[in-house]
């Protein structure tokens, strides 16, 4: 009953939110087709662009904590080597099967589910496996990390790839500054058949 209390609230907002838009839209349509030029001043003093460059310079920089991972890296591989050990006597000998949630074997055939736990065991072990072994390596010869470091830790900058996503694309607007009387009567008919529709629902 209470969900069902929501649901029709939710509706009804949405619906009233949907004829405020529609009475906008009509507005607006007929200010496209009367008088464009209003249009354009609105539009000149509202669609402002707002370049996203000097957040995108904040995010797309590299920070270096390996002079930190290596000032500490004792205690570090202790705990990589406790963590890692942790995983592969839980995997290896404690994980059971039979304890997975009734729910989640429920939804998914019996055959699959066990091909999916021993996939997820599997790679928990080995990745348990490969952390055990650069634990013991950070622990006592970190030097011997840093070339694969130096070779995995390169840095791929994303300036070029929003470089294109950061310029204002007013292709729409420039259309629609063509044909104002036509996409006026289109906005406006659109906006009455989108408020009558909600009209009658919420009636």
């Amino acid at each position: 009953m209470h969900t069902d209390l929501i649901g029709i609230l939710l509706w009804r907002s949405l619906a009233i939110f949907l004829l405020v838009g529609a009475l906008l839209g009509m507005a607006l349509g007929l200010l496209l087709i009367f008088r464009p030029h209003l249009v354009e001043r609105i539009n000149h003093v509202a669609n402002r662009w707002v370049s996203m460059r000097h957040i995108d310079r904040l995010l797309d920089r590299s920070i270096s904590i390996e002079h930190w991972f290596y000032r500490h890296h004792r205690p570090l591989g202790i705990l990589v080597i406790l963590g890692a050990g942790y995983i592969l006597v839980y995997f290896g000998f404690l994980f059971d099967k039979a304890a997975v949630p009734l729910n989640l074997t429920s939804h998914v055939p019996s055959k699959l589910m066990d091909g999916l736990l021993d996939a997820a065991v599997l790679t928990s072990l080995l990745g348990a496996a490969v952390a055990l072994l650069v634990g013991f390596f950070l622990w006592l010869r970190p030097s011997l990390l840093r070339g694969v470091e130096k070779e995995v830790n390169q840095w791929v900058s994303s300036r070029r790839a929003t470089k294109a996503l950061d310029l204002p694309h007013d292709q729409f607007d420039h259309f629609v500054a063509r044909h104002t009387r036509q996409a006026g009567w289109l906005l406006s008919l659109g906006s009455l058949y989108l408020f009558f529709l909600m009209f009658r629902l919420l009636a």
